[in-house]
This record gives structure tokens, sequence and C-alpha cells, in this order.
């Protein structure tokens, strides 16, 4: 998902250039399309990459003008990629430089350069200064690398090249961590008849599915999860990273609130004081002071606040330091969201950072060297949070082998893990322990090999359950319970030692079929002495005759032998109802009781051996107990 900012002055082809990226028109309001300027937020959504490697990408277009920077910073959380928009025909404008330093404040990973309406540039020199002067500017930002695609959204220059370079960029862009502790920024809310309430916005530290219990924060308002959709299209689970829309039930729209998270029960919580890491931009003129009065952006929330600068009497232009921040209002935020602040009137954006306690529970000292140095350790990182990070880094692994590697004293690293359990911030299966992330990393691979495997064999009723689990390379204590999980969520299901996809059959082209049936009909014809495993599998091939196993239409017992279901049916029967009424068996009786050779009676009383109907005494055979 990115966002596409832009340096113009006016619209500059933004929306023109997504329009033709994506054939959705971004704009919505009326006052956009007739003032061709992007005001509040946009959304559409393009495909990109070819084949099976292909991925839908949501697009979140912000506005550029400087008099609507505060909705642009309503929609660019939880951004993967920024598409940063500069009009050829007029050049780097001078509200660049504040776009750019707020990119670089919420730590955006990436982006590229659209250079647009290059056909409007009848002078080459002019074009090749645009491009030295965004070098220039971009040069130390989180752009500096960002490769410039000249475009052109009337004529369609360049607009396959920035897909391309789009999604090579998006493809080196790791994916959203799935923590389990699902929450969502609201950058819109509206209601449809016959639905409710509808919010959207970008999901992050989770995934949520229809039917979850939900809590909006920071009103503490609950309900549950009726409807999911991505792009358009329902789904049952929506995953970390993608934009999207929820109906919810139990909540009416005039009770949320742009700006409102939506998360699962005890994920976040609602707070009017802050802790934070703070760096003032070096172009600020002027220090950010003791009592000042800020806009705050977080997610998609704005709230006045006033800044408490701790440990120092101000912060210059250039510097970072400590912040608490007092709200004029709860806001609901976690430990390492981005913030942004900006001066009120006239309006600026003056700096940013992140949170390190969204719960301090009380307003601090200003100049007390403890409240410093806790500032200072929870920016390193939380105890508890050094153990998350050494466990993805070993995962999956042992509690004592964690608590080997942690750094920290046995007691300190025994309380914090106790935190993670109660978090779900991890999973523990007896010793072995994996992060949440880990854990549902491997439910995904899990999914993804068993589909791959239908996609590669078609006609196999599952990929069996030791080559699955040989395939994920865990050991029989993790890969049980994980595939417990997937078969309870009914994302895979198993049979017969197999592992597939709900949905999934053996289905025989017309063709394959008559080979089949041709095949049956000779079993049934031969009876006892029935064709050999080797003669089968040249008969039919490979792939029938593996399917017409995975159906129980043949039963092989051994390397050699193999009869049809029903003659299989019968022959062992006859053997049981021999034993139940003389008691013992060997291998010349059932020959002569089958009229047939050695070698077919041995096969089926070693195979009734194996499935412990039978068990050898001497050269005889006799039921076992409970046959």
């Amino acid at each position: 998902m990115f966002v596409i900012g832009t340096a113009g002055h006016v619209d500059h082809g933004k929306s023109t250039l997504i329009e033709a990226l994506t054939g959705i028109d971004p704009d919505r309001l009326a006052e956009e399309k007739e003032r061709e300027m992007t005001i509040d937020l946009g959304f559409a959504w393009i495909t990109l990459g070819e084949g099976d490697a292909a991925s839908e990408v949501g697009i979140v277009d912000v506005p550029g003008h400087r008099d609507f920077i505060e909705n642009m910073l309503a929609g660019v959380g939880g951004i993967d990629l920024a598409l940063f928009v500069v009009a050829a025909d007029e050049g780097v404008m001078p509200q660049t430089s504040e776009h750019l330093a707020i990119l670089d404040l919420l730590e955006v990973r990436g982006g590229v350069v659209a250079l647009t309406k290059v056909d409007l540039v009848t002078e080459p020199d002019w074009l090749e200064l645009v491009q030295l002067d965004l070098h220039d500017v971009l040069a130390g930002t989180v752009l500096a690398d960002a490769p410039i695609v000249p475009i052109s959204a009337r004529t369609g220059l360049g607009i396959a090249d920035l897909k391309r370079v789009l999604w090579e960029r998006l493809q080196a862009t790791p994916p959203r961590p799935d923590n389990g502790r699902p929450r969502l920024s609201i950058d819109r809310v509206f209601s449809l008849s016959g639905f409710g309430t509808v919010v959207t916005g970008t999901l992050i530290d989770g995934r949520f599915q229809l039917g979850d219990a939900i809590e909006i924060q920071p009103s503490g308002k609950k309900g549950r999860i009726r409807g999911l959709q991505t792009h358009k299209l329902k789904r049952d689970v929506a995953f970390p990273g993608s934009r999207v829309a929820i109906n919810l039930t139990g909540i009416d729209k005039d009770e949320v609130n742009r700006g409102d998270v939506v998360a699962a029960p005890g994920v976040v919580g609602s707070t009017i004081l802050l802790d934070a890491a703070y760096r003032h931009l070096p172009d600020a003129d002027a220090p950010l002071k003791h009592n000042v009065e800020v806009k705050l952006f977080v997610g998609a929330k704005e709230v006045l606040a006033r800044t408490r600068v701790l440990g120092q009497p101000q912060i210059n232009p250039g510097e970072e330091g400590w912040l608490q921040l007092e709200l004029s209002e709860p806001v609901a935020a976690a430990r390492g969201d981005r913030f942004i602040l900006r001066r009120p009137s006239p309006g600026a954006t003056l700096g940013g950072g992140h949170i390190l306690d969204p719960h301090p529970g009380r307003k601090h000292r200003r100049f007390r060297p403890e409240v410093v140095q806790r500032l200072q350790t929870l920016a390193q990182g939380t105890p508890a949070e050094l153990l998350l990070q050494a466990l993805a880094r070993l995962e999956p692994t042992t509690v004592k082998k964690l608590l080997a590697q942690a750094g920290m004293d046995e007691e300190t690293a025994v309380i914090n893990l106790k935190e993670l359990r109660n978090t779900q911030q991890i999973v523990q299966i007896e010793q072995n322990l994996l992060t949440r992330a880990g854990w549902q990393q491997r439910q995904d691979k899990l999914q993804q090999l068993v589909k791959i495997y239908h996609h590669e064999n078609p006609l196999r009723l599952g990929i069996p359950r030791e080559e699955l689990r040989s395939r994920l390379r865990l050991n029989p204590a993790i890969f049980n319970p994980l595939l417990a999980t997937a078969v309870t969520a009914d994302t895979v299901r198993e049979a017969g030692g197999f592992i597939h996809i709900p949905g999934h059959a053996i289905r025989f082209s017309t063709e394959q079929q008559a080979t089949a049936d041709a095949l049956l009909r000779r079993f049934t014809t031969a009876g006892v002495n029935s064709p050999s495993v080797k003669e089968a599998r040249a008969e039919a091939g490979e792939a029938v005759y593996l399917a017409l196993v995975d159906l129980g239409e043949l039963r092989p017992l051994n390397a050699e032998v193999v009869y049809a279901k029903a003659e299989y049916e019968q022959y062992t029967a006859k053997i049981v109802r021999y034993l139940q009424e003389r008691q013992t068996i060997n291998a010349a009786q059932v020959r002569d009781l089958l009229n047939t050779s050695r070698k077919y009676a041995i096969a089926l009383l070693e195979h009734l051996d194996d499935i412990k109907t039978t068990r050898r005494v001497g050269d005889n055979r006799v039921l076992a107990a409970g046959s």
C-alpha cells in the first residue's frame, strides 16, 4: 500500500496519473473536481506484477496543497511506499521540503518519484534541470535513492515503466508483520442502507476475521465485524498492511470519528498523556519550547496538545529530545507509533518522533535525571521487546535457550516472558516458543504449501502429512499443533494422512476417467491374481494410478501387489471369517482358500499384520485383540 504525494501548487496531474494507473478517479468531492485539486483523502487500487506473483496494491491519494497538509497527515500512516508526484512543467514547489520532512519523520520505507506532464516540456534542458533540482532536494531524505520516472498520464508515456518500478520497490519492502494485535486507525466513516456503520483504514499489527469482537478506542464502544472488504471485494480475513473497509455491528455511525481506532479487545487503550522521543526539524523557525500549544497527528487522529520538554529548557532546530505531550482529549495510541507536531497558526510542521510510553500515568518533573534515564532506556527497548527481538532471531526455540540468549537476569526474563504470553505476543507449545508473527507466518506457509501441491499435483487428494512437515522444516512437537490449529480454523483439512484445502477434490478429465474405468475393470476380471503395481502404473499412468490410490479405489498391499477396493474387501473378509471359525491360518491355507499363488497369499497376510487385523504366531496368523 502506498501514498501519492504531490509537490505541486495544484493537482499537477496527480489524480489524472492515478486514474491512468488504475482506471479509478480518486477525487470524490464536487469541490475537488471543480478546483482540480485534491482536498481530502482519495482511494484507489492497482494490480502490479504478473501471473501468480501479481498482487493488488492499495493507493491513498493525499492532498498536496499546503492548505490541506493536515488532511494529508490523516492518510499517510501505515504506508509502505511513497509515490511522490512532481510536475515537469513547474518543477519543485515551496512545500516540497515540508512533504519530504513529514515522510522522514514518519520513517516511510522508501518511494518512487513520478515526474509528470513531460509532454508539456518542449525544452530538453528544462527537463534535465528539473531532475537535477530534484536530486538536490531529495538528498539526505527518505527518498534520496528513489528512482525518478518521467511520465505523461495524457499520452501514456512511462506508465508501464512506472508500474514496473513500483512493483520492484514494493517487492523489496518487507511485509507488514502479523503480531496478533490487530488495529486500524479510521480515516473514513460512513453508513450504508441495510448494512449500517462502515469504517476504512489501513490494518496493522494483526489480521481481522468475520465475526471478530472489536472495540473502538478511545470511546471503548464494543461491537463485532459483520463484513470485510478490500478493494470492494468481500473477504473472510483481512491481512496486515491492507486497506480495509469494515462493516460494524453494535456501533452507530455517530459513535465513531476519523482518528478513532478499531482494535481487538485489549490491544490498545485511551490516553491523555504521552511520553515520546522527538526530533525538531532543522529548518524550523524557532525552538520547541515548554508549555506550547501544538497540533498532534498520530494515526489518522488530530488533537491539540501542550508540550512538556523534559531534561532541557527547549529543543532547538535540528536537535532531538524528550517530550511529554498533554492532550486536550483522549487518543488511542501504542508504543512505537510515529507522530507529527504542527504549529496551529500560522500552520507549519515542527517535527515528529515516536511514542515511548502511551500510559505514563502522571506528569513528570521536567529536570529529574531518573525521568530522562527511563526515557533513554525505553528508547532502547523494554525488556519484553528485547526478549521478543531475541526470539524472532532464534525461533522456534526453547524457553531455556531463549533465556540463555536474552542478555538479562533470569528473574526479569521470566517476568517479561509471562507478560508476552499474557498479551499473546508469543506462542508457547510445551517448552517451544515462537513469536505470534512467526507462528502466523508458518500458518500461512503451511496453507501456501498445500495450495502449491494441489497446483502441481491436481490428481492427488492432498500432500502427505509427513511431506508437508518436511517442507516446513518443523519438528513434530511444533508441526502437530500447527496443523491442528489450521484444521480447527478450517484453512486446511486432513483425510487419510493427506492434507488438502477445503473444497479440493480429484477431478478426472474425460480421457482420464475412461483410463481409470478400464483399469478397474481389468482388476475385476483378474480377480485374486491381480495386475501388479508396475502394470497398473504403466496402464493408467502415474497420476491416474496415484489418484485411484488416494480415492481408495485401489489398495496397494506392498510394492508389487495391489487390489481394487471391492476385491480387497472380499479377500480380506474371507480370511477374517476363516480365522473366526478356525482361530489360525497360514500362507498355504490362504493360497488354497482364495485359489491363488503364494505371492498373493503372503502379501495379504503381511498387510493384515501391518493394519493390526492379525498377528503372527510362528508360521500362523491369529486375529489381533479387538479384531
